[in-house]
């Protein structure tokens, strides 16, 4: 399984970055339609959603279309157990909380991989290895 962090989504969304774009959707695209084996936590889903408003990347009725995509994606609730995981794994890595709960919530989905920008590339966290698809 692997996890789809925000900036992954954000990227297959938007053509800011006509390279990123192409390579998110390809990454994306081949978890849901092939291998199915793509995951994402309500925070992602959450984090996307503001982050296309805030900077008016597209519209309401556009994101609402991309969510739909995105259920296609394995998902799962941020809850309080969750959040408590997190804050563990900020203590035994030292890294920024919400980057923990990206690994908690990766971690509970049982995946092998973090896809993202945001956390150290080859790092390993909790068994899961980090790729960055844009390096």
């Amino acid at each position: 399984m692997r996890f789809f962090d925000t900036n992954i989504l954000v990227y297959a969304a938007t053509d800011q970055d006509p390279r990123k774009r192409d390579i998110a959707r390809e990454l994306i695209g081949h978890a849901i339609e092939v291998n199915h084996d793509g995951c994402i936590s309500t925070q992602v889903l959450g984090e996307f959603c503001n982050t296309m408003l805030r900077k008016s990347l597209r519209t309401k009725e556009e994101i609402d279309g991309m969510l739909d995509y995105f259920r296609e994606l394995l998902e799962i609730d941020v809850t309080i157990d969750l959040v408590r995981h997190a804050l563990a794994v900020k203590e035994e890595y030292g890294i920024q909380f919400y980057d923990a709960l990206i690994v908690s919530s990766a971690e509970k989905l049982g995946c092998h991989e973090i896809v993202t920008e945001d956390l150290n590339p080859n790092q390993t966290y909790r068994g899961m290895a980090v790729v960055n698809p844009f390096k």
